[in-house]
């Protein structure tokens, strides 16, 4: 088996419109089609991709894995321009938390979404 990329991240969120607002407003991407799911929900995407799904919870909080021992630290997307992020963060009135990673010229911004799931966005000066 070969893998090619990352497909998409699911968030299940409180309030999905909600969510699906602030990857709007703060990330950019764009609520899309997304098939007729038996819970509300938004796909966002990013051009023609939709990366982020956002869902629900099912009945009595139970997750779409079946384990509430289930986690994910964090998910983390590219981004071209370092100081337009920033910009951006700053407008939308998001705090985050920046961090250089050493002897590579990476450099992170590091937010929560509105359920607290932790947003990476990477800036590689090499690509």
């Amino acid at each position: 088996m070969k893998i090619s990329s990352l497909d998409h991240v699911n968030i299940e969120a409180v309030d999905v419109d909600v969510s699906a607002r602030f990857y709007e407003d703060v990330l950019g991407l764009k609520s899309g089609e997304r098939p007729p799911f038996d819970r509300p929900g938004h796909w966002m995407y990013c051009g023609d991709r939709p990366i982020i799904h956002i869902i629900s919870p099912l009945p009595d909080n139970k997750l779409l894995t079946g384990s509430k021992d289930a986690a994910i630290s964090h998910f983390s997307m590219q981004i071209e321009d370092f100081d337009a992020a920033k910009r951006r963060l700053d407008d939308c009135n998001v705090e985050y938390e920046e961090t250089n990673v050493p002897a590579t010229g990476l450099r992170q911004l590091f937010f929560p979404d509105p359920d607290g799931v932790l947003i990476e966005l990477l800036y590689n000066p090499n690509r």
